[in-house]
């Protein structure tokens, strides 16, 4: 039942009277949002500014509108001085296309933060639209909150301003000064928080309201047995996480893999929580975490299904030679070869890796040896032209090829297996179990693939952003099904893009964030047609300073290599190929491999 006119409501409405309490010298969580574009933003990147400045921006707002232009020359002004500005938009009937409309229109060219959920907004005290408040990054701590100017008011405005308390906030800052006390309340258009007051009034319940989130969205890694670092095994476990959870809930670190859906194609599978989730969550969270009054706790009487193989049992496994892994260090990808022991020629329609030891096993790339290979130099140079025929990394689903397509495996053929790990605190050995699934009949359709990619690059030493491109012409009509970017630690982020013959072109695909620790391959819910001619652009940048906190040393610049030390820019994706069939692809294989044999 809703818990209402209860004890537990009253701690709810505490939340509302949460803003009054965000004043100068009050400090705020770390918090990281995408603007109006489509880029990704954190506060503590931002750390080695002198200040960052946050403007309220809404739509429609008379003094949002005019005091653009006077916010825009102070960013300017500041430019070189360690200042950092942005718009913040919290207005819950702004969205985004209207959003970015808004500051064509008015030449807002200033990052526009989008606050879907309210609660960065609901952290500094938001009451109304034009309030501007300065930040010191490193200590989130607010230094300054009040208007730009004197110039504007309800209604009214004056020729030029008399007092410019920003500009004036901004000089003391930077000369390590206090900033005056006593600067007014800005004037701008009330912005509306409904679910914050209706959380307040209402109540959240733990288990009609909290627990479906936690269902449908964290326990199929956070249970026993999971690769979560914790299970959500009961309430206790959940309310004693709860500070942490809402720390990587508004950092965007969990749940993992984020993509920009705004402009993404229709992804499956993927793990999105929503704004009013996200709402659901920090604000229960902020109320203590509590149980409900009747003491019911679903997620303690949950029995959750962790079976070895997700896919059912293999037709064929392989146990990969055990691997000993210390208690810390870096640890070199290594290469460990797995004989199957093919009799005949077989076409696969899964792979599913089982870890030995989930904490320390990041990823694994299988590449098929075909007889025909003499040596796997190529594959330790980094030649994304070899064909990988599965993977694993934590939170991604089992390769399982749709549509009756399958991949060839020819006799004779192994695989050679990239397997990276990461030290625990502790050693141990890791027995990863390879599965295979096979099709019963060739399947109709042959998934093969494409690698948009770069391998020609030098990145400077601290560079905060380097760009690179790779592109691959799809050289017959193909279908694409899935796309996955592959950089190492100082990925910052990658789209995949589509430029077709007919000069149009479309964003298939963008993750504002990446992270290395997640190498998920993003599953199209309908493939793709891609003409023959396609441009497939695969665009994205490095972080090589001191702000990316996995950089191993921004002081170095980086080349391509196949080690993590160096750098990767890759866009892998599975597409088939329109006329490629089992029996086209068995006849082109036999003669390559006859070509090769001849050319001994």
């Amino acid at each position: 039942m809703k818990i209402a006119h209860s004890v537990l409501a009253l701690l709810f409405a505490a939340l509302a009277s949460l803003p009054a309490t965000a004043a100068v010298g009050d400090k705020i969580g770390d918090f990281a949002l995408l603007d109006h574009q489509g880029r990704f933003h954190q506060l503590s990147w931002y750390g080695d500014q002198q200040a960052v400045v946050l403007f309220v921006q809404g739509n429609g707002c008379p003094i949002v509108r005019n005091g653009a232009p006077t916010l825009r020359a102070l960013r300017d002004a500041y430019a070189q001085r360690g200042v950092a500005f942005f718009m913040l938009n919290p207005q819950p009937q702004d969205d985004r296309d209207s959003i970015a409309s808004e500051a064509q229109e008015f030449g807002y060219d200033l990052p526009i933060l989008l606050d879907e959920a309210q609660l960065v907004a609901e952290s500094l005290g938001v009451d109304r639209t034009a309030e501007t408040f300065i930040i010191d990054p490193s200590t989130r701590e607010i230094l300054y909150r009040g208007p730009v100017d004197d110039r504007l008011g309800y209604e009214t405005q004056k020729p030029a301003a008399q007092n410019h308390y920003l500009r004036d906030a901004l000089d003391a800052v930077l000369a390590g000064e206090q900033v005056a006390a006593d600067t007014p309340e800005a004037p701008g258009c009330l912005v509306s928080f409904p679910a914050r007051e209706q959380h307040a009034s209402q109540g959240i319940s733990y288990s009609q309201d909290v627990v479906p989130i936690l269902e449908d969205n964290c326990i199929e890694c956070h249970h026993d047995g999971g690769i979560g670092p914790w299970a959500m095994s009961d309430h206790r476990m959940v309310q004693g996480w709860s500070r942490m959870m809402k720390e990587v809930l508004m950092t965007r670190r969990m749940p993992p893999g984020q993509i920009d859906t705004h402009v993404s194609k229709p992804i499956r599978d993927v793990v999105e929580i929503t704004p009013g989730e996200l709402q659901t969550l920090v604000h229960w969270i902020d109320a203590g975490a509590p149980l409900d009054e009747d003491g019911q706790d679903p997620l303690a009487q949950r029995v959750y299904d962790n079976p070895k193989w997700t896919l059912g049992e293999p037709d064929l496994v392989y146990q990969v030679e055990p691997q000993d892994i210390p208690a810390t260090g870096l640890i070199d990808y290594r290469y460990v070869p797995v004989e199957l022991n093919l009799d005949r020629d077989v076409w696969i329609r899964g792979m599913e890796f089982v870890p030995g030891d989930r904490q320390v096993l990041h990823h694994v790339i299988a590449y098929a040896s075909t007889p025909a290979d003499k040596s796997v130099r190529n594959l330790r140079n980094g030649d994304p032209d070899r064909e990988s025929v599965g993977g694993f990394a934590p939170g991604r689903q089992p390769d399982q090829y749709g549509d009756d397509t399958g991949r060839l495996l020819r006799k004779g053929t192994n695989l050679l297996l990239q397997m990276h790990y990461t030290t625990s605190g502790k050693e141990t050995v890791d027995a990863t179990e390879i599965g295979i699934y096979l099709h019963d009949e060739p399947p109709q359709y042959v998934m093969s693939g494409a690698v948009p990619g770069q391998r020609r690059f030098l990145i400077p030493p601290g560079a905060r952003e380097h760009k690179l491109e790779g592109v691959e012409v799809i050289e017959r009509d193909a279908w694409l099904y899935s796309m996955m970017p592959h950089m190492h630690y100082r990925g910052k982020y990658m789209s995949f893009h589509a430029e077709y013959p007919d000069g149009s072109a479309e964003l298939l695909l963008s993750v504002p964030k990446y992270e290395f620790n997640w190498q998920l391959n993003y599953l199209l819910e309908e493939p793709v047609f891609l003409p023959a001619g396609t441009r497939l652009i695969a665009r994205g940048a490095m972080d090589n300073s001191a702000r990316n906190p996995a950089n191993p040393d921004p002081q170095r610049p980086v080349t391509f290599g196949l080690q993590t030390r160096h750098e990767m820019f890759f866009g892998f994706t599975d597409l088939r190929y329109v006329g490629d069939t089992p029996e086209s692809v068995l006849h082109g294989a036999q003669a390559a491999e006859d070509a090769e044999v001849a050319g001994l």
